[in-house]
């Protein structure tokens, strides 16, 4: 469909990854941590749902901090299970790049928010996509089908990158569904 093989990960700790998947077609997997690289490693571009690096001092990151000033919500990454999900996120970026992927950050409310989408609309907007899939679906496979979402409008140049020193965190461009 769109010529590259792309994915979005909504990155777990506790259980399988939720993993959305763009190759020939599009379709959500369940991956444990330990083979999400292996997985991952042939995409060109994958989004995850999950810090990808820890801040240098205090509970926000700096481009966080702005996204923050914009009025979205984002969780302080001095909460325990947020450090460990930043830790493991910072463990996959680097054996994916190691492989030559593009990996992004994004956060899924966030860019339903930008989007006007609720998760419903996601779902509906990535069938109209070619996600052929289930009809129940989960918070993470949503999450998932939205991160995917980010990669292919990565793809389309129609994102905005909030960088910082500490990072960066891809969003779409209002009005930027295809």
């Amino acid at each position: 469909m769109w010529g590259h093989d792309l994915a979005g990960v909504d990155l777990s700790i506790t259980r399988p990854s939720a993993v959305a998947i763009l190759s020939g077609g599009i379709k959500i997997l369940r991956v444990e941590y330990g083979e999400l690289a292996t997985r991952l490693s042939k995409m060109e571009v994958v989004a995850v749902d999950a810090p990808l690096t820890l801040p240098k001092g205090g509970a926000f990151r700096d481009f966080e901090r702005e996204i923050l000033r914009r009025g979205f919500r984002l969780l302080p990454l001095n909460m325990k299970s947020m450090r460990e999900l930043a830790l493991r996120g910072s463990e996959l970026r680097k054996a994916l790049e190691r492989e030559g992927v593009i990996v992004l950050e994004t956060h899924p409310t966030t860019v339903r928010r930008i989007l006007g989408l609720s998760r419903k609309d996601l779902v509906q907007l990535m069938v109209r996509m070619g996600y052929h899939g289930e009809r129940l679906l989960s918070p993470d496979d949503v999450d998932a089908l939205t991160c995917l979402l980010i990669s292919i409008l990565y793809v389309e140049g129609k994102v905005e990158i909030v960088r910082g020193e500490e990072g960066s965190m891809v969003l779409p461009l209002p009005g930027s569904i295809p």
